[in-house]
């Protein structure tokens, strides 16, 4: 569940690479600079397990020319399950025992989080259904505190299509992990807990066009960075 969730804020990659000799000028060169946080609480009373799946991010992008574009994003996914109980079918949750509530739900709100890593935050009410599709309110808080090293890591990637054109592309990745403290509240659920192997994302892409003498409608960037 939690790379699901990671795959939720994902970017597409890429890195700069010189232009070839008789080549035109770049049509057209995207950019990226996304941050995510992503934690997983479990927390179990008797027979009774709650399980809370953030996963929040903010976004930056722009193709050039054109505007520079920001966005964010936040999910939440709480589930409370009776795991002395049998069921079946959709009742019964992924590690066994009957649901007894659940509710899932985004919206547009962005993360909060320092350049290195070291600290995340998200507090928002989130409109969302329930397991039997009637609207909710999930109210979310959650922070992230940096634990581990700044892991860095580079792509750089050079394409080319016989005929049309270049593809250059980069990408620079940080991450580190976090411990991430989660509390929610929705539909009488009050729950709240810590996930000590939490992570913190930061990507920053780009994607260059280089199209062949003559060449139109090469767009091989289109959709960067999903």
């Amino acid at each position: 569940m939690k790379r699901l969730l990671m795959g939720l804020s994902t970017a597409a990659t890429v890195a700069a690479g010189a232009t070839p000799a008789g080549a035109a000028p770049p049509n057209i060169y995207h950019t990226i600079s996304s941050a995510h946080g992503a934690a997983v609480v479990v927390s179990t009373v008797g027979c009774e397990q709650t399980e809370i799946f953030v996963s929040s991010s903010t976004a930056m992008y722009a193709g050039q020319p054109g505007p520079v574009n920001k966005q964010g994003l936040t999910a939440v996914f709480v589930r409370v399950t009776d795991t002395c109980a049998e069921a079946s079918g959709v009742s019964a949750a992924a590690g066994g025992g009957a649901v007894l509530f659940q509710a899932d739900g985004q919206n547009m709100a962005p993360l909060v989080v320092d350049p290195r890593l070291t600290a995340a935050s998200i507090s928002t009410d989130i409109p969302g259904t329930d397991g039997d599709g009637n609207p909710v309110t999930i109210r979310l808080s959650a922070t992230w505190t940096g634990t581990g090293p700044l892991e860095h890591q580079t792509t750089n990637v050079h394409n080319n299509y016989p005929g049309e054109g270049n593809v250059n592309s980069t990408d620079n990745s940080l991450r580190r992990t976090a411990t991430a403290g989660v509390s929610v509240a929705v539909g009488g659920v009050t729950a709240s807990g810590t996930d000590t192997s939490a992570l913190l994302e930061q990507v920053k892409s780009r994607c260059i066009e280089v199209a062949r003498p003559g060449v139109e409608d090469f767009y091989p960037c289109f959709g960067f960075p999903a």
